[in-house]
């Protein structure tokens, strides 16, 4: 009886182990997909651009030619429409939501993808951007949301570690924007005047804390570096 208790105990163990290490890389799989997923458009609106400086140089140089004036206003008016073709194909989405950006904290090791929504579909996999509040590198509060679990959305696991003057690099479409850390401190989930909208770019960060609980809510605060 003993000894089937023990390889009942061994079985179970076995399947928690199993269960974990398959949870882990199907997470590393979907994070880093995001992540590449939105590089590429990044790099696509990139290479675009530069296609069309190219394009339109050709038509600067032939525009005061009257004989090819109707052509170069027509090619123009092309590149315009691919511009806008290209960059609506290259809008990424995972899991029915927006992939709006990719954020860095050097500090922490920080490395994710923001998804449009904090559903527990966009913060599984990424950090989630708090609907109608500010957009990176816009006026307002930019509020990004995180989980601190081992196994999955683990990006704001060590959010705790950050200090005044660190930065918090944000990456969208083509702009890169710097947030510099200002302060840190717990609230309870019912302080929601965290999220209230100012009148200068500031970027607040969101997560659970003690990790493993849902009791308050620890809040870093970064303002836009110009």
């Amino acid at each position: 009886m003993k000894r089937s208790i023990s390889w009942i105990l061994i079985g179970v163990g076995f399947i928690v182990i199993c269960v974990a290490a398959f949870q882990k890389v199907t997470t590393t799989y979907y994070e880093n997909k995001i992540i590449n997923e939105y590089t590429k458009y990044i790099d696509d609106l990139k290479n675009k651009k530069i296609s069309n400086a190219e394009e339109l140089s050709i038509i600067d140089d032939y525009s005061t030619k009257p004989d090819v004036l109707d052509e170069s206003v027509q090619v123009e008016e092309e590149s315009s429409e691919i511009q806008s073709d290209v960059e609506q194909k290259n809008i990424k989405f995972f899991e029915d939501h927006e992939i709006s950006g990719i954020i860095e904290i050097p500090n922490i090791k920080v490395s994710a993808a923001i998804l449009e929504g904090t559903d527990d579909k966009a913060l599984k996999y990424s950090v989630g951007h708090y609907p109608e509040t500010a957009q990176p590198g816009e006026v307002g509060n930019c509020v990004l949301l995180g989980h601190r679990n081992y196994l999955y959305g683990h990006f704001f696991r060590r959010l705790d570690e950050l200090e005044k003057g660190d930065e918090i690099i944000i990456k969208k479409d083509e702009n890169i924007y710097t947030y510099i850390v200002s302060e840190s401190f717990v609230v309870s989930p019912e302080d929601v005047w965290v999220l209230d909208q100012t009148s200068d770019s500031i970027i607040t960060m969101i997560t659970c804390t003690p990790i493993g609980t849902y009791t308050d809510r620890l809040i870093v605060k970064g303002v836009l570096l110009e």
